[in-house]
């Protein structure tokens, strides 16, 4: 059963475009490096410097390749000097689907 989890921050005005460039290096390294998750990101239209991430594994071992690849600690490092307070996870299970 896939995992769906939900990552809420909020970072400092003057690292945005520094953030902003590591979120678009590790879509990528997800995208050719971890077949079997996906990770996308939104920035709140109403507040820039609040950000959404939506990461979805295929299963338990997909998740535990993404939070632990080389890529994902890459971005962690270049994300969290910049997190104002702390990143929140919550898990999500899926009710329902247009797909």
């Amino acid at each position: 059963m896939s995992i769906f989890k939900i990552a809420r921050y909020k970072i400092r005005p003057d690292a945005r475009d520094a953030v902003e460039q590591a979120m678009r290096e590790f879509a990528k390294y997800v995208a050719f490096e971890l077949g079997d998750t996906s990770w996308i990101t939104y920035r709140d239209a109403h507040d820039p410097d609040t950000y959404v991430s939506l990461i979805r594994a295929d299963d338990e071992a997909a998740d535990q390749r993404h939070r632990e690849a080389v890529g994902t600690k890459q971005f962690v490092d270049a994300l969290y000097p910049h997190v104002i307070g702390s990143v929140e996870f919550t898990d999500y299970e899926p009710v329902a689907s247009s797909r």
